[in-house]
């Protein structure tokens, strides 16, 4: 018996896993998909190099000594907090690129021949299950698709969606902040060379060293302290930046995809009953 006569309402769902199965096949979102990454890489592997340059500035910062006027500034005391968030805020940044590097690898087993051969398998057996199958195997071929679905294009949508819907959302926030440590990191830089410069001088260093953060930033204690509470705001807001784009979102657009493709495959089992007698 044809299929339209028993089953004319299951015709376009067995189409689609028909397409669906040599969709599979093709590597036209796989590149899309490693492109994007790569993008993400690179900046993230930006922002942990900038996490690194501050690090390193602040730490020479920290030997330095600054006369105040009436009393002594040790600026290692109040460099310690800043450098130790630095330091996290590397940390935050590698977690970050293992993610995405992570990423990258489950994309490229999900494209393997053998993920892709199962995955066509499995839509296939869920069609014709439809068509000739009783419950029970029908059941069965739903979970079997519902996996190899996920297993061949959960890591890649939630890799796509959460970069998209990251540039779209705080693309220009994680930029500016970017810019603004990257601005802090040259101001620290400059002073720290300085310092090293005049490590050896024994007449005028402080008053030197004083000159050139007067050219830079103003006042040498106050406004240098200002910036680092400036760089304290900016390393925490870039930091949730990266946790969300490239850890929350990635978890929470595979446990929606989890759930969209079981919402989406659960009718299938029982919504086209084989007739009694068939």
């Amino acid at each position: 018996m044809s299929l339209s006569s028993r089953m004319p309402h299951c015709r376009w769902v067995v189409a689609a896993l028909l397409v669906l199965a040599l969709v599979s096949w093709l590597g036209v979102t796989h590149d899309v998909a490693m492109a994007t990454l790569d993008d993400a890489l690179s900046t993230a592997f930006k922002s942990f190099a900038l996490a690194k340059a501050l690090n390193a500035a602040i730490s020479v910062m920290q030997s330095i000594t600054a006369d105040a006027m009436v009393f002594q500034v040790q600026f290692g005391q109040a460099l310690d907090p800043a450098n130790d968030l630095v330091e996290r805020f590397s940390w935050i940044m590698f977690a970050s690129t293992a993610s995405l590097a992570m990423q990258k690898v489950l994309i490229q087993m999900a494209g393997h021949t053998l993920i892709k051969a199962l995955f066509s398998l499995s839509c296939l057996l869920l069609a014709v299950s439809l068509v000739w199958g009783r419950g029970v195997w029908r059941e069965w071929a739903r979970r079997a698709f519902l996996l190899m679905a996920f297993l061949r294009f959960a890591v890649l949508i939630a890799a796509l969606a959460s970069t998209w819907v990251g540039d779209a959302l705080i693309g220009d926030q994680r930029e500016g902040l970017y810019t603004a440590l990257d601005q802090d990191r040259a101001v620290f830089q400059d002073v720290a060379e300085t310092q090293a410069g005049m490590r050896e001088e024994d007449d005028g260093v402080w008053q030197r060293l004083k000159d050139k953060w007067d050219s830079a930033v103003g006042h040498p204690v106050r406004d240098l302290l200002t910036r680092l509470d400036s760089m304290t705001e900016n390393v925490v807001a870039l930091s949730a930046v990266f946790i969300v784009q490239t850890i929350l979102f990635p978890l929470g657009f595979l446990y929606l995809g989890w759930r969209l493709l079981g919402t989406l495959t659960a009718p299938l089992a029982g919504r086209y009953p084989v007739a009694r007698g068939a």
